[in-house]
């Protein structure tokens, strides 16, 4: 029937109709969650602590309970690992622990996904920006795991930028629960801040005003343990080598995620800081001229340009001897996204020249990842069997991941409640 948006039937005309207008419903919600956990399915199936949920949460949780909310690690609070850790302790079995962590990492990388079919995100294309999401991240160090869920939180704030207002009291209430949980969850709060003061001063009512004074609370709050904790590092020291910043930035950002690891590794520097160029360049050209939706692209050209300013601080990729394209990989995480979003906001350019260069380059970096789009399962240091000496408050050497890494469990007085 003419005009009719979703066919009765048929399935090929039914996804073909929702891809042109995605609406999120508990279909779709499910897809996400098995796209989810087909790439990494041990997250869920054979649950393991990741480095930090052990050595600090769960020792943190172990020796001061909810207390240990207040207390900042590496320079800034980690308020959802920390509950996360107090909850498991109060209704779970310690065997079960792992599983609860990896699901809240689950749920958070599931939220960020599913923010992006919202109808108060109105943004084209929401398939390819979900697919941006998934394919982004090359690596498993921070995917399913409670310790790194701060980074998909940090597109969550991204996204809070470009929702339009909440229609009622409970959207209100979810978007300044989402500000403070993950403001006060790492340092992306600070470097995002400037979007929301951006987006109140370009929508001026008083749920943009109620979220910026609350992202401004958790700014200065992380920004305040930072500065209190004063933690540098000899490399942040050196002098810039423009140069091979240049070449790091292009080859992550740019040539990694678009032509693959072999290109990475292999195409000359001058070829890499060319492609990497070239792309930044589109982009700015693209954010200057577009048709329609100028606000956000800048706004996401921003937020990548500042996340990525506050990982290169961090990092000084300049100072590396050599790139594995393993090392730090986590703080190219959301520029990448960013880029593929903006690729992916160019599909229906009016310009077939831009067009045609998003389309190409978005199936590019598609059909190069696609063949590693499941990430090998870690090794199995079976934690059921292990976590006796922690349920009995005993000291025991505990294997947990990434391999190497032990939890130095160093017992307490009493013994845990079964």
């Amino acid at each position: 029937m003419p005009g009719t948006p979703f066919p009765t039937s048929g399935l090929v005309p039914k996804l073909a109709a929702w891809w042109r207008e995605p609406r999120r419903n508990g279909w779709v919600l499910a897809g996400l969650a098995g796209l989810l956990l087909l790439r990494r399915p041990d997250a869920l199936a054979a649950p393991q602590l990741w480095a930090e949920d052990g050595s600090v949460f769960l020792l943190g949780q172990d020796a001061h309970g909810l207390a240990a909310v207040l207390h900042p690690y590496m320079g800034y609070l980690h308020t959802l690992p920390r509950l996360t850790a107090w909850v498991a302790d109060r209704v779970l079995d310690v065997a079960w622990w792992p599983a609860f962590y990896n699901s809240v990492a689950f749920v958070v990388w599931l939220g960020v996904l599913a923010r992006l079919f919202s109808p108060r995100l109105n943004l084209p294309h929401r398939p390819w920006l979900a697919a941006g999401v998934l394919l982004a991240v090359q690596t498993p160090e921070i995917f399913l795991n409670l310790t790194n869920a701060q980074w998909a939180g940090a597109l969550l704030l991204l996204q809070q930028t470009l929702i339009v207002r909440p229609a009622g009291h409970r959207q209100r209430a979810a978007d300044l629960t989402l500000v403070a949980l993950f403001g006060l969850t790492g340092p992306f709060i600070i470097p995002l801040f400037p979007l929301f003061a951006w987006r109140s001063w370009r929508d001026r009512h008083g749920d943009n005003l109620a979220v910026l004074a609350l992202a401004g609370l958790c700014a200065a709050i992380q920004g305040a343990c930072l500065h209190h904790a004063a933690i540098t590092f000899e490399h942040q020291h050196a002098p810039l080598d423009a140069v091979t910043a240049a070449v790091a930035l292009a080859r992550r950002l740019v040539v990694w995620p678009l032509l693959g690891p072999t290109a990475a590794r292999d195409l000359p520097s001058i070829v890499q800081v060319a492609l990497g160029a070239t792309a930044l360049g589109f982009l700015i050209w693209r954010a200057a001229r577009a048709e329609s939706g100028r606000f956000t692209r800048a706004a996401l050209l921003t937020a990548g340009t500042l996340l990525m300013t506050a990982g290169f601080i961090r990092m000084r990729p300049d100072t590396w001897t050599g790139d594995d394209l393993a090392f730090s990989d986590r703080y190219f995480f959301h520029a990448r996204v960013i880029l593929f979003w903006l690729l992916a906001l160019e599909l229906d350019a009016a310009g077939r020249a831009a067009a045609l260069t998003s389309r190409f380059a978005l199936l590019l970096a598609l059909f190069t990842h696609l063949p590693g789009y499941r990430f090998p399962a870690s090794p199995d240091f079976r934690w059921a069997e292990r976590c006796e000496p922690i349920r009995n408050g005993t000291p025991a050497d505990i294997p947990i991941l990434p391999d190497g890494w032990t939890l130095h469990y160093p017992g307490r007085p009493a013994p845990r409640q079964r």
